[in-house]
C-alpha cells in the first residue's frame, strides 16, 4: 500500500499535545493513527482528546495527567502508560509524585497490576527523566511507525 500523504493534525490539539510531549511525537501519533484507521478518525481523536478533553482548564495539567497514569494502571494499559508518564513529568509532576499514584492504585485494581506498572515506572521511564529536561522521545515498548 502507498504511502499516505502526512495527515494535518488540528492547530489546538498539535499545541496541547506539544505542550505534553513534543511536536514531533505528537505528528507521529497522528501520522500513526492516520496509517491504522484514517484521518477523519485521526482528526476526531486530537480534537476530542488534545484539543478538547486535555485542554479544559478545570484541572491542571498536572492533575489532569496523573489521573491518565492512575486510569492506565486500572487498564493495565503499558503504551500509554509510558506516554502518561511522560506527559506527567513534563507538566511538573515529580518521580514521587508519579510513583504514588501508581502505588494507590493497588487498593483499586490490585497488586498485579500495580506491579506491573511500578516496574515499567521504575526500570523503563524514570531513567529517561532528567530534572530540570522535558521527556522528548518516544517511550520505550510505543510503536510508532517512522514519518
Amino acid at each position: 500500500m502507498p504511502p499516505k500523504r502526512k495527515p494535518k493534525i488540528p492547530a489546538r490539539a498539535l499545541k496541547r499535545g506539544t505542550h505534553l510531549w513534543t511536536k514531533e511525537f505528537t505528528e507521529r501519533i497522528g501520522h500513526d493513527m492516520a496509517e491504522w484507521a484514517d484521518e477523519e478518525f485521526m482528526e476526531l481523536f486530537m480534537n476530542f482528546c488534545y484539543g478538547g478533553l486535555y485542554d479544559r482548564n478545570v484541572l491542571s495539567h498536572k492533575t489532569r495527567e496523573l489521573c491518565a497514569v492512575a486510569a492506565c494502571v486500572m487498564a493495565n494499559a503499558h503504551p500509554q502508560l509510558r506516554t502518561h508518564i511522560q506527559a506527567s513529568w513534563n507538566c511538573g509532576a515529580t518521580k514521587r509524585e508519579i510513583m504514588e499514584v501508581i502505588i494507590q492504585m493497588a487498593t483499586y485494581c490490585g497488586m498485579p497490576y500495580m506491579l506491573q506498572a511500578a516496574r515499567i515506572a521504575a526500570n523503563e521511564v524514570f531513567p529517561l527523566l532528567k530534572r530540570g529536561e522535558k521527556a522528548a522521545a518516544p517511550p520505550p515498548g510505543l510503536k510508532l511507525k517512522d514519518k
